[in-house]
């Protein structure tokens, strides 16, 4: 990713205050593309066009930045799946579909943010504690899922496990 294509997602504007979702959608994408060692303050604001001092405007330092790039992969990545699952309503395996549709399908699902954040969790006990959570509530999703369908206790968290799991297995390696 060049600093244009980082301008383009940010449109320029005179004397346009950058707000913290400036700064979170630059770095995401830097993320995504570079990893965690991409993420330097002068690069990401050459990126918007901005001085570092203007980062300091939004933020007291990296690690508040880096919290709100948590935060918005949390919701980015896995709100897509709960709206998904809550529409296809009480069949289990209409919201079985639904969660698949989500991942095959989707637009709003970012396999490529996720694996990202499942790297930056091996150096990151921050990040690893976030991509904790988020899985076990993902997993937690599917388990409903698979009690929808019929299946009780442990067999319904196996198989959401298993699903899940697959699934992060097939991102990371980048199959399609």
């Amino acid at each position: 990713m060049t600093k244009r294509d980082l301008k383009t997602l940010v449109p320029e504007q005179e004397h346009r205050v950058l707000t913290r979702q400036d700064w979170v959608t630059a770095a995401r994408q830097v993320l995504i593309d570079k990893g965690v060692f991409g993420l330097k303050l002068r690069a990401l604001s050459e990126s918007l066009g901005a001085t570092t001092g203007a980062f300091y405007w939004q933020y007291r330092n990296l690690e508040e930045l880096f919290e709100d790039i948590r935060k918005d992969w949390a919701e980015r990545n896995t709100a897509p799946f709960t709206r998904a699952i809550a529409a296809a309503g009480p069949s289990g395996m209409h919201q079985y579909l639904a969660y698949v549709r989500t991942l095959v399908i989707g637009g709003e699902f970012n396999p490529r943010y996720d694996n990202a954040i499942r790297d930056w969790a091996h150096s990151d006990k921050r990040t690893a504690d976030v991509l904790r959570e988020i899985e076990i509530f993902r997993i937690n999703q599917l388990r409903e899922v698979f009690a929808a369908m019929g299946f009780e206790g442990h067999a319904a968290l196996i198989r959401a496990r298993v699903t899940y799991f697959h699934q992060a297995g097939y991102n990371a390696m980048q199959i399609t």
